[in-house]
């Protein structure tokens, strides 16, 4: 075990000395990683070193101050139950001091300033427009999959109508582990309980379990998806719904009885389903109808010819409806921290060429 391999990690304090002596924060600061503890997806327990917050601030500052890097990469977990704090800091620090931004964090997608009644992602966008850098997310949602990038890139001018998708891996494997072999009456299915401690035994389910399996997960990375994708200008925005206004079911009551019947009864299975669809309502002035989106994730019975029924393990998907174009589906298959890994990678890359 002496020799194991555990990959590579930044040393925060080389780091913050280069960036205090002003010298360029290259290749040195990646030092051999310790042995780590045992990882759980939305703990912060992740190595045997820990920073405080006020640490990493100050290593943000002064890398803005002294200009050692032009990117700060960030992938902190934080709590989408909470005020999306420290990370909405640490992001608006780095862009005031002109870094550019790569992210892989949800929350200050999904997040809404309740005081100001303003989305925080847009307040981010404004600062990065501002101070002449980029904010980029593409890990955010669906582990790097290129979602933000087709719709910003390759869907111009198309107006969203709707979204519908499986956007909770864990909820998946969970589900999928319980159907066990349909095929031949259900063998080899394990209970609600048993299929989530093997998720946990394999570390995808979050700190906080009740994030995964009673929806609010899903609700928050269909939330962010609305966010970004819906338009931005003022004459176009539509009313988005709030996180407590999109309904969230839970699969703690699903049993393999009922997986086994809907599976007998045309070949039916379960998914956990994250909706949205633009409702148009009309006014009661001469002004534009007002638009708003209409939320939900619920636990649906899918039919074989449903784009999501053979999503197995840890596999999500997402369906994008247009005015002009669609439904455009996107799938990702059994995702890994890789693909988390190349949807950073793959932001840095575009910063590095709009930047030229």
């Amino acid at each position: 075990m002496d020799n194991a391999n555990y990959g590579n990690e930044i040393d925060l304090e080389l780091a913050l000395q280069k960036a205090e002596g002003g010298e360029s924060i290259d290749h040195t600061i990646v030092v051999p990683k310790q042995p780590p503890r045992l990882f759980r997806r939305g703990s912060s327990d992740i190595s045997d070193t820990t920073y405080e917050e006020d640490e990493v601030m100050d290593l943000v500052t002064i890398l803005c101050q002294s200009k050692a890097a032009n990117i700060m990469v960030e992938a902190i977990n934080s709590n989408p139950r909470g005020d999306g704090q420290p990370v909405i800091s640490f992001i608006k620090e780095a862009l005031k001091g002109g870094l550019h931004v790569v992210s892989a964090n949800k929350t200050p997608l999904a997040h809404c300033d309740e005081i100001n009644f303003q989305e925080v992602y847009w307040e981010l966008q404004e600062l990065a427009a501002q101070y002449g850098v980029k904010y980029m997310h593409e890990s955010a949602v669906m582990d790097g999959v290129p979602i933000f990038s087709l719709w910003k890139n390759t869907m111009p001018h198309a107006k969203l109508t709707s979204i519908r998708g499986c956007l909770n891996s864990t909820t998946t494997m969970i589900i999928t582990r319980m159907e066990g072999k349909l095929e031949i009456g259900g063998i080899g299915g394990s209970s609600f309980q048993v299929a989530l401690d093997i998720c946990k035994e394999m570390g995808i389910v979050e700190a906080d379990e009740s994030l995964d399996i009673d929806g609010y997960d899903a609700a928050v990375k269909l939330r962010a998806l609305l966010v970004v994708l819906s338009a931005s200008d003022e004459a176009n925005r539509v009313i988005l719904p709030t996180m407590d206004e999109i309904p969230k079911e839970s699969i703690r009551s699903l049993k393999r009885e009922d997986i086994k019947e809907a599976y007998a009864n045309g070949k039916k299975k379960y998914r956990l389903v994250a909706t949205a669809n633009l409702i148009e309502e009309e006014s009661n002035s001469n002004d534009t109808p007002t638009k708003r989106w209409e939320a939900a994730v619920r636990l649906q019975l899918i039919e074989p010819s449903d784009p999501l029924y053979n999503l197995t393990g840890a596999d999500a998907s997402v369906q994008l409806s247009t005015d002009v174009l669609g439904p455009v589906t996107v799938v990702s298959t059994n995702p890994t921290l890789k693909d988390t890994a190349y949807g950073l990678f793959s932001d840095i890359i575009r910063v590095a060429a709009e930047a030229k």
